[in-house]
């Protein structure tokens, strides 16, 4: 089983001006966190508005990513959550066919399903899609908990390689991680990588990796060589950006912070709302504060 380690932009999905996914501006922002020495990508993520985008804008997106990451060691896992069973298994299929290194799903959400229903999606998605499978937990997206036991039975599915954990049961993380060693535990809150990190973590997808890349980078090269004190300060600067960006919505402000870098990938799709003048300039001064311009 390949074990992942490093920083995993949770990539946004761009948009030229007349609101198309523009694969051009994908690569360029691909490029850019290249360059950053990331160690993969995860695709069609909640950062990258998926579940406002149609099927073949989702595929059309993963390819382009794929054609850019061609020739080099980074790692690509696209998310094919969706609502219904066979939506999630053409997406999959797709990625599979686009030489993906695993995919991911969150559970399938709006419609009250049991827990055993939500074990029999994923079970089915690893048993069809012939592909690694990461669980993507985010209970404050999806309104599903799993608790201990729900990820033992799932984990026991050698197809299950691991799990995307945006939640801040850094508790359960650190029990997974322990109990789980051959399965790769990612975090997702970009807020709590060190404290993350601090109790085993190797890996993280993340928002805010999108444009503060090279200062996680450089925060875990600190950790790794001892220095707690200087990783301190780094993750304190980007939190003090993330707290911004939670003021202004996080998708916005992601990609408002992008342009601001000269990386412009157009506005969320409605209805997301562009951030007004005022939002933007106090997410300018703060990123300025902050070491990201």
């Amino acid at each position: 089983m390949k074990k992942y380690r490093g920083i995993f932009p949770a990539l946004v999905t761009p948009f030229d001006e007349k609101g198309r996914v523009d694969a051009d501006r994908m690569q360029r922002l691909v490029e850019k966190n290249l360059r950053q020495d990331v160690a993969g990508f995860y695709v069609g993520g909640s950062t990258a508005e998926s579940y406002l985008l149609s099927m073949d804008e989702r595929k059309y997106a993963l390819e382009a990513v794929m054609e850019a990451v061609q020739g080099t060691e980074a790692s690509v896992i696209a998310n094919v959550g969706v609502f219904a069973t066979e939506h999630g298994l053409a997406l999959a299929d797709h990625a599979r066919r686009a030489g993906v290194s695993a995919i991911s799903s969150v559970p399938p959400f709006y419609f009250p399903f049991c827990m055993e229903e939500y074990i029999h999606y994923y079970n089915t998605l690893a048993e069809r899609a012939q592909m690694p499978v990461i669980l993507y937990n985010i209970p404050a997206m999806s309104g599903v908990t799993f608790k201990k036991e729900d990820i033992q039975r799932l984990f026991e599915n050698e197809n299950i390689i691991g799990m995307k954990h945006t939640s801040y049961d850094l508790f359960q993380l650190q029990q997974l991680i322990q109990e789980y060693p051959e399965k790769n535990i990612f975090i997702g809150h970009d807020e709590i990588l060190l404290c993350a990190f601090s109790v085993g973590a190797e890996a993280a997808i993340g928002s805010t990796f999108n444009f503060m890349a090279e200062k996680f980078v450089r925060l875990l090269k600190l950790m790794n060589e001892g220095k707690q004190r200087e990783a301190l300060k780094l993750q304190d600067q980007a939190n003090r950006v993330i707290q911004v960006l939670c003021e202004v919505g996080v998708f916005k402000g992601v990609k408002a912070a992008l342009k601001f870098q000269g990386y412009d990938c157009g506005l969320c799709r409605e209805p997301f709302l562009p951030l007004s003048k005022r939002e933007e300039r106090r997410l300018y001064e703060t990123l300025l504060e902050n070491d990201c311009l």
